[in-house]
C-alpha cells in the first residue's frame, strides 16, 4: 500500500515550536518514517523519541531513526499498555491522527495517562470548516471525498476550531493554544483579507492545538 501521501515528509515547525529544548521523552504517534522524530533529537529538543505507526514499511524506516517504534494500530492495541509506561513522556505528538482514528477520544484519554504530570499533548487536525469543504456543499449540495487533504477519504472525524479544542477538553486535557495554518494559497489570503482578517475559521487548513494535563 502506498502511504507516502498520507504523511508530511517535512519539520512540521507548526508542531516543533511548542517543545521546549530539553532532555525530553516523546511519544511520536503516527511517526510514519521517522523524520519528525529523528529532527527532534538533531535539535536538541530531544533525547528519547518513541514512534507509533501503522504501516510497517513506514515503521520499519522510522526503526533506524527513533529509539523504538511500535508498529500496528493504536486503536487495537492502547489498552494492553503498548509497553509505555504511565507518566513517561514530556510531549505526545499527534499529526494527522486523530481524524483517522475511530475513537480518538478514548485514544487521547489513555495518552493522558502517559503524559508527565506537566506534560503536554500536540496535535493537528484538518478545518472542516474551510471555505473549499463549505462552498461546495452550501451552494452543490457536494460533500466529495479526495485522494489528499481536508477530505481525504481516510478520514473517520471531521473538526472545527471549536469542536477539536472540545474533544481535547473532554479527553482530560486543559486547551493552552489552538493556531490556524499559515495563509500559503492567494485565495485563502484574499478570502481573509475580504473577512478584515476575521476569516481564520474559513482559511485555516488545519488547527494546531496544544494541551496540558
Amino acid at each position: 500500500m502506498d502511504y507516502s501521501h498520507l504523511y508530511y515528509k517535512c519539520q512540521r515547525p507548526e508542531l516543533v515550536k511548542h517543545i521546549q529544548p530539553g532532555k525530553n521523552q516523546i511519544l511520536d504517534v503516527g511517526c510514519a518514517e521517522g523524520l519528525l522524530g529523528e529532527n527532534l533529537k538533531q535539535q536538541g529538543l530531544a533525547s528519547e523519541v518513541v514512534g507509533i505507526e501503522l504501516f510497517p514499511d513506514a515503521a520499519k524506516v522510522a526503526a533506524s531513526k527513533l529509539d523504538r517504534v511500535i508498529c500496528g494500530d493504536i486503536e487495537l492495541m492502547y489498552q494492553e499498555g503498548m509497553g509505555l509506561e504511565p507518566e513517561s513522556f514530556d510531549y505526545i505528538i499527534c499529526g494527522d491522527v486523530l481524524e483517522h482514528l475511530r475513537d480518538p477520544w478514548a485514544v487521547l484519554s489513555w495518552l493522558a495517562t502517559r503524559l508527565k504530570p506537566e506534560g503536554q499533548l500536540i496535535t493537528s487536525v484538518p478545518n472542516v470548516r474551510h471555505w473549499s469543504v463549505l462552498l461546495p456543499l452550501l451552494f452543490k449540495g457536494e460533500w466529495q471525498y479526495q485522494s489528499h487533504g481536508i477530505m481525504d477519504r481516510t478520514h473517520l472525524r471531521f473538526f472545527t476550531k471549536k469542536s477539536a479544542a472540545k474533544m481535547l477538553v473532554d479527553s482530560g486535557f486543559h486547551v493552552i493554544s489552538v493556531e490556524g495554518s499559515p495563509l500559503r494559497r492567494k485565495k485563502d489570503k484574499l478570502i481573509n483579507l475580504v473577512l478584515l482578517g476575521m476569516g481564520r475559521a474559513f482559511v485555516s487548513v488545519q488547527w494546531t492545538l496544544v494541551g496540558k494535563k
